[in-house]
């Protein structure tokens, strides 16, 4: 174990799960985050069986199974609810848990000693002083580690400062998603149930506490403003006469609740690590939604980031970190993307043969499925 301080750029999902892998590794840190407030936005996400298995090497599974809503299946539908894929995700180990963002970001910031995170502190830059760094941020507030550690999300100022100011990728899609305490008469406990049309998708699962998320994704220029009516009122005339489900959902949610984005990956690359400086989560390896893996992936991130800093000094550490993650974090932004371009299809006969061509590869999907969430760090 070496003695060396680490700073860490960001204080979200992965930001805090370093900052609570590290604790628990007896490493010294301090995070900084340019909010005021440690608080997580967006709605609900899955935690797959490869992030359970790092909540519990951390502590936390049981807390989180507390505060979400195990799920045993993920099946996927036509528009008018036509089951294409069943996936039973119950044979691991671990159990999957379908939790809000805000919930597992309270999980792991809370078990951290809470003057290791320092509010309010916009990164700027930073400076390598022979084995040491500096980062300077917007107050004027400069500090010096041994290492640092950019946790700082899909446009992250350290990645820029590292490997240059490449914006992401625009992949076509805009997504919304929303919060409810209604639950539809066609939810099926325990199932994370996706609907495919022409270019567009939907999908809902139960997350803790009752609450219901639901998400939807349509092919989209990039940017698009929302229309003169409302987002509620938009979503509702673009799944009239899906699945009775998905408009009762709409329907039921409140505008303020319902958050809408455009979806961006980045190509993967190497190096994305310079010496004793390195880059976590969706800093490093940001990927499209369809595979549920964004911060799942984070969390694998930050568990190993630590193993490695607690077995060797940060320059090797960092190396060692790149070359454990890189392969798998590649090939999940590949799926995820090329699981996107399914979505894409508009014309009515390229989705009828999609839907045909998911419901006889059936055993391979779900074998691929099984395969990305049997992983183990």
């Amino acid at each position: 174990m070496h003695a060396t301080k680490i700073i860490i750029i960001g204080g979200g999902i992965g930001g805090a799960a370093t900052a609570l892998a590290l604790h628990c590794a007896g490493l010294d840190f301090t995070v900084y985050e340019r909010s005021q407030q440690l608080r997580e936005v967006g709605a609900g996400i899955a935690l797959w069986a490869n992030a359970t298995h790092i909540l519990k090497n951390l502590g936390l599974l049981e807390d989180a199974i507390q505060v979400g809503c195990l799920t045993t299946n993920y099946q996927f539908n036509s528009q008018r609810g036509k089951e294409l894929v069943n996936i039973a995700v119950y044979g691991f180990e671990l159990p999957v848990i379908g939790i809000h963002r805000a919930e597992l970001h309270q999980l792991l910031w809370r078990n951290v000693p809470r003057e290791k995170f320092i509010l309010g502190e916009t990164f700027e830059r930073f400076e390598r002083r022979e084995n040491r760094v500096c980062a300077y941020f917007k107050s004027g507030l400069s500090v010096v580690g041994g290492a640092l550690i950019g946790a700082d999300g899909l446009r992250s100022q350290v990645r820029t400062l590292l490997l240059g100011d490449q914006p992401p990728t625009y992949r076509n899609f805009k997504t919304w998603r929303g919060l409810t305490d209604y639950i539809p008469n066609g939810f099926r406990p325990g199932y994370i149930q996706e609907f495919l049309g022409c270019g567009k998708g939907f999908g809902f699962m139960m997350l803790g506490k009752g609450k219901m998320y639901w998400y939807a994704a349509a092919y989209a220029p990039e940017a698009q403003p929302d229309a003169a009516i409302s987002r509620k009122q938009e979503l509702e005339r673009m799944y009239q006469d899906w699945f009775p489900s998905i408009p009762e959902l709409i329907a039921a949610t409140e505008e303020a609740n319902i958050l809408t984005t455009d979806l961006y990956d980045r190509p993967p690359i190497q190096p994305w690590s310079q010496q004793n400086i390195t880059l976590l989560g969706d800093a490093a390896h940001p990927m499209l939604p369809t595979m549920g893996q964004g911060a799942c992936t984070a969390l694998e991130d930050a568990y190993v980031i630590a193993k490695c800093l607690q077995a060797s000094d940060p320059i090797t550490a960092f190396q060692n970190y790149e070359s454990l993650r890189f392969e798998r974090t590649k090939a999940i932004v590949i799926k995820s993307l090329r699981s996107s371009k399914m979505g894409e299809l508009t014309h009515p006969l390229a989705v009828g043969f999609r839907n045909a061509l998911m419901k006889v590869m059936s055993s391979a999907i779900s074998n691929s499925f099984n395969s990305l969430h049997a992983y183990r760090t």
